[in-house]
């Protein structure tokens, strides 16, 4: 009986190979969009699961409370580690960790490295596999460990045990010792560093930072094997809510809590946790993206697949008549069609793992953070997904031809009085929703590609274009490199400053009056907003060493003037830190100093001492910027030969907003070309049978003397009103999935207009009208003397 299934599933998928090749293809590439959003799933999913003991791992955090808000906090006070060693029972393990980075120099190379810090008990409280040494020496403060990539780069084939390695800072140098060389972090780990070494060492590298100080932060991770305990623990961290909050009166804590380490990089990302020091897992839109993608695509397929299947089947209405005759009941006939469309499913699943092997690399070069396994034996999850991503498919994409065709009874068939071809409302509905699928895809990609051309354009509030900076220490240092560059013509200006625009400031709350508010601070020079082209709105610039204006004199932008509720702010009075006054100078125009990701914040210009310079930039001619680049890093290597020249252009702080707009606009790009076809095969597909339905009227019409245009109207009606019923819903569901993709992705972008839905229509409109355009003239052009005689 089996055999027989299998004979005649063969045969019947033979005689119908282009309908076979559109079902097998449309679905495999579906079916590898689906691989492709499932590793991208299990990716995220799979956060931190190589250690072993993180399930009693937990991460103490803070909540702050300000304004009514309750702001979580990914750090803890630095005293508080030795607290809860000494006097906290039912805590196992507590370490802590802080990341870092800096120069080391191997013989006469430097290399810029990431350098972590971490108590005695890291390597078993987490698991990270040592290929070289043994956990034990990490308790000794001369050694440090390092990944297997670092140790191949710094030594090649030699053994990295034993070998010196010189950490070049700032006051001088620190030699470690290689006491361990571990494998390969994983990519999806909370964790990143290139080293790691006692925790001690840090506050030698940092010799003004003290292990006492309730002003100085880490990340705080202990061990609690007994669940019981979490909330008397919790219960005892209350204790040092008043030691904190004396230290920093201006950023009171309310309470401490345990967060849990698993899942916590996915809770970290969703929460807004702030101040999480560790790698958070992959963004909300990055995970969700793609899975509803790839279902758009799949529901494409699948509804191809009805469409085609019953196209097929519309062949078979003597072969069904005969059977039901011979005595096979309903029930065969069912198990027959379903066997037909999951053998097609199970080699559209082979060309699925096929195109994923070409898709997941190319998916993983968009987004360097990311890392997706294709060793599929390993991946015990992703086998039970295929099994009922094709079991999903095929019954569902089957089930309608198999129930419907099998019902026909075999008189009508036989004696041709039964009718079977063109449309019904179940297939016009199914092409409707194709193409409205179609449609989103397409108006999504030109909604993305008309908000990376405003993104471009738009006025950031300040000098993107012809800056560069780089990393000094203090007044003198920045002398000195100044002298040297001023050699060059190709510089227009040379400025010192302590903070810089989308690279560092810090946030604290001001006062006026009884109000109090948040805001940026950056601490700049008094050439700073010449350089950087900001606009001065009213009032004035900083004084060239003025002592009046570092005391008490801040410039602040707009937002700060609807913080407050002011009209005019000159003069304004402002109370930071409880104690300090200051006044205001100078109004200027707000800036997006956090990109486009997150709202413009109420900022505060302070004006830096030169001592406190941590950075100079150096602006030129824009079409100069790469030679006035390379030529500072050659001066740099004169003046700080142990030092890594670490020059940066301003336009790299945007290029993660252009990669994920451009990314994005891959992907819809992507699906709006794979929809397209899909549908256009769909719309073949039911034109074919149209057609075959209409073959005697077709003639009939000619014989009347019907023109080829006014057959061609009246074939291509029902399916003028399927387009325009779709552009109707595509652009409506189009409108809202641009808008609310965009809005979880950044505050500031251009949705879907009026140009975004004409470009769509037109677009599926020119795609259709080649699909089915020469199908129906040859219809109409036929000799009704053959389709007559025929019938």
């Amino acid at each position: 009986m089996l055999k027989n299934y299998f004979k005649i599933t063969l045969r019947s998928l033979w005689k119908s190979k282009i309908f076979v090749f559109i079902n097998v293809f449309g679905m495999g590439i579906a079916m590898a969009c689906c691989i492709v959003a499932y590793l991208n799933y299990d990716y995220n999913a799979s956060y931190d699961e190589q250690h072993l003991n993180a399930e009693d791992i937990y991460r103490v955090n803070f909540i702050r409370d300000f304004q009514g808000q309750k702001m979580k906090n990914g750090i803890s006070p630095m005293p508080v580690g030795n607290l809860i060693r000494d006097n906290i029972s039912g805590v196992g393990a507590v370490v802590r960790y802080i990341p870092d980075g800096g120069n080391v120099r191997i013989k006469d190379d430097l290399f810029r490295t990431r350098i972590s810090y971490a108590d005695e008990k890291f390597l078993d409280l987490f698991t990270f596999p040592l290929k070289q040494g043994v956990k034990a020496d990490f308790a000794d403060k001369s050694k440090i460990f390092i990944s297997s990539e670092l140790a191949t780069k710094y030594f090649g084939e030699e053994e990295a045990l034993g070998k010196q390695i010189t950490h070049v800072l700032d006051s001088g140098t620190r030699e470690y010792i290689v006491g361990g060389v571990f494998e390969k972090i994983a990519p999806n780990s909370s964790f990143v560093f290139d080293a790691v070494t006692h925790f001690d060492n840090y506050f030698e590298v940092y010799n003004k930072i003290k292990e006492d100080s309730w002003d100085r932060w880490n990340t705080l991770l202990i061990e609690v094997t007994d669940k019981s305990k979490i909330s008397f623990i919790e219960k005892e961290l209350q204790k040092y809510v008043p030691h904190q909050n004396q230290a920093r009166q201006d950023f009171q804590v309310s309470q401490f809590y345990l967060d849990p380490f698993k899942g916590l990089a996915i809770r970290s990302e969703r929460e807004d946790v702030r101040n999480h020091w560790l790698r958070s897992s992959l963004p909300t839109a990055a995970v969700v993206a793609p899975a509803v993608m790839a279902f758009l695509v799949l529901l494409l397929a699948i509804f191809n697949f009805t469409n085609t299947a019953i196209a097929m089947s519309s062949r078979r209405l003597k072969e069904i008549g005969i059977r039901k005759v011979m005595g096979s009941r309903r029930k065969q006939l069912i198990i027959q069609f379903l066997t037909e469309n999951l053998t097609l499913c199970l080699l559209a699943g082979i060309v699925a793992i096929i195109l994923a092997e070409i898709l997941v690399p190319a998916y993983n070069q968009m987004w360097e953070f990311l890392e997706l396994d294709m060793n599929y034996l390993s991946n015990a999850g992703f086998f039970l997904f295929m099994f009922g991503l094709l079991m999903f498919t095929g019954l569902l994409a089957g089930s309608y031809p198999a129930f419907y065709i099998s019902k026909f009874e075999p008189t009508s068939i036989l004696k041709g009085t039964f009718k079977f071809g063109g449309t019904n409302f179940f297939t016009r509905a199914l092409l409707t929703l194709q193409y409205s699928i179609s449609l989103i895809a397409l108006i999504s990609a030109v909604a993305f590609i008309q908000n990376a051309k405003y993104q471009q354009e738009l006025d950031y509030g300040f000098k993107k274009e012809g800056i560069v900076y780089t990393y000094i220490n203090g007044e003198n240092e920045f002398e000195v490199y100044k002298n040297a560059l001023i050699e060059s013509s190709d510089i227009e200006n040379i400025v010192g400053t302590k903070h810089h625009i989308m690279s560092s400031y810090y946030n604290d709350p001001v006062k006026h009056e009884d109000i109090e508010r948040e805001v940026d601070i950056m601490e700049v020079s008094e050439g700073y907003m010449d350089i950087m082209g900001m606009t001065l709105l009213e009032g004035r610039n900083f004084k060239k060493d003025s002592e009046t204006d570092r005391k008490e004199s801040v410039i602040v932008s707009e937002s700060v003037l609807s913080a407050f509720g002011w009209d005019d702010a000159i003069g304004k009075k402002i109370v930071w830190r409880d104690t300090i006054q200051l006044y205001v100078v100078g109004v200027f125009k707000d800036y997006y100093g956090r990109g486009l990701w997150q709202p413009v914040e109420p900022t505060m210009l302070k004006l830096n001492k030169p001592e406190e310079y941590s950075r100079i930039l150096v602006k030129t001619d824009a079409k100069k910027l790469i030679a006035v680049n390379e030529f500072m890093e050659e001066k740099w290597r004169e003046v700080f030969p142990n030092r890594l020249y670490n020059g940066r252009l301003i336009d790299q702080e945007f290029q993660e907003a252009a990669t994920v707009n451009n990314n994005i606009l891959k992907l819809f790009i992507f699906l709006g070309i794979i929809a397209t076809l899909l549908s256009a095969s769909g719309l073949y597909s039911m034109v074919s049978l149209n057609i075959i339905k209409r073959m005697k009227e077709i003639g009939v019409r000619k014989v009347l003397g019907a023109s080829i245009g006014n057959i061609a109207r009246h074939l291509n009606k029902q399916f003028v009103i399927i387009l325009i019923l779709a552009a109707i819903l595509g652009s409506a569901a189009g409108y809202y999935m641009v808008d609310s993709l965009m809005a979880s992705i950044w505050t500031y972008y251009t949705g879907a207009n009026i140009l975004t839905f004409f470009a769509g229509v037109i677009l599926i409109t020119v795609v259709s009208s080649i699909t089915v355009g020469f199908k129906i003239y040859n219809a109409a052009s036929m000799s009704p003397v053959n389709t007559l005689r025929d019938e």
